[in-house]
């Protein structure tokens, strides 16, 4: 028989409470003594406090910011760093450089509401921005 044919105060759900079943550790218990991991043995061993592990680890993320230009509107230095392609593009060889133009003149947003996304040549550029992505 299925639910669905039943009353609607018949439910599967079971609101009495049960009695919590009592359940033999021992076994689970000798394995973690066993393995070094009980409780008991855990509290026992006392690891030192290294106190020098906050300055070894900003000596490790230390950054050049000698280099780094703002993103913002402000034009002054900050700590955001230049990440983007066009960054080192004097260095590319000119095919490549013109490839990395033509692509980055095709990235706009092709549907209402949308992020940036590379618009191919087959595009029909006369609808970008207005279609949605459901047709």
């Amino acid at each position: 028989m299925s639910m669905h044919i039943l009353p609607a105060y018949v439910t599967s759900l079971n609101t009495r409470k049960r009695k919590p079943k009592k359940y033999n550790t021992e076994a689970h218990d000798n394995w973690l003594m066993k393995n070094g991991i009980h409780p008991d043995q855990l509290k026992k061993i006392k690891k030192p406090l290294d106190s020098k592990w906050k300055s070894r680890y900003t000596e490790n993320m230390m950054v050049d910011r000698s280099n780094y230009v703002s993103s913002g509107m402000s034009g002054s230095a900050s700590s955001c760093a230049k990440r983007g392609v066009m960054v080192n593009l004097h260095k590319e060889p000119e095919e490549v450089r013109k490839a990395i133009m033509d692509k980055a003149s095709r990235v706009m947003p092709l549907f209402n509401k949308g992020g940036l996304q590379y618009a191919t040549p087959e595009t029909d550029l006369t609808q970008v921005g207005s279609k949605s992505r459901r047709g």
